[in-house]
């Protein structure tokens, strides 16, 4: 059970930020059992920024959905800064979330209702954290990313790589120790979308965070530690002479 208080804190152990060990993972489609994940073993060093690379419905979203504790393993254990996740209910897992992880989407998810500060101030908010220190900090990522001006603005006033800028800053806001992105540059153009992974990329390596994203962009490669690929419901770990 994980401490849920305000002033719970994430174990000091030189623990992986990540390790999964026999992790599988299924689904019932037409009334067959789908096997996406068969056993994987996984461990990811603090700092390290991981690529996952697979063709659409290989499992890349299902692997990120168990590392975030969105989704359950069929059996394994999955670990995030050296807590076992699986081990909690729904209701730890949220805020084990919350306080830990940081997100990045294909489509931005930000609230269309909140101004660009506002949506950097949300995840600090379900904390608790909204003084005056907390204010400040979304001012400065936003001048990190960018967009300092645009703190008053509305999402659907930016463009596109404004928007997942935004994203960017949102993801780590919260100082999560790992950030999950999911085809950050999918909805971007070519251009626009090197410029947000020279981003991400920067951030969280300035900041200390681990990136782990997942992407079809060949974009991506040349800034990854690792790349990893899902084939037949194993993981693969490429040497970047073997990259597509």
């Amino acid at each position: 059970m994980i401490d849920t208080s305000a002033t719970a804190a994430l174990p000091t152990s030189p623990a992986p930020i990540i390790e999964l060990q026999a992790v599988s993972k299924s689904y019932r489609e037409a009334g067959r059992s789908h096997v996406v994940l068969d056993r994987i073993d996984l461990r990811v060093e603090r700092g390290e920024l991981v690529v996952l690379l697979g063709k659409s419905g290989s499992g890349k979203s299902t692997l990120l959905n168990l590392l975030a504790g969105i989704d359950h393993p069929d059996s394994g254990s999955v670990a995030v800064a050296g807590t076992e996740i699986t081990g909690l209910s729904e209701r730890e897992r949220t805020i084990f979330r919350r306080r830990h992880i940081g997100f990045v989407f294909q489509f931005f998810n930000l609230l269309p209702t909140l101004t660009v500060l506002e949506n950097l101030l949300l995840p600090l908010e379900l904390e608790g954290r909204i003084g005056g220190r907390d204010r400040n900090r979304c001012l400065e990522m936003l001048a990190a990313v960018g967009l300092a001006e645009r703190a008053a603005s509305f999402p659907d006033r930016l463009s596109g790589g404004e928007r997942q800028r935004i994203a960017v800053a949102r993801s780590l806001v919260h100082q999560p120790k790992l950030i999950v992105a999911d085809e950050p540059t999918g909805n971007l153009d070519v251009d626009t979308g090197r410029e947000v992974i020279e981003l991400l990329d920067r951030l969280t390596r300035q900041t200390g965070r681990t990136l782990f994203m997942a992407t079809h962009s060949r974009e991506v490669i040349g800034v990854a530690d690792r790349i990893i690929t899902i084939e037949h419901g194993g993981l693969v770990e490429l040497e970047r002479a073997e990259s597509p």
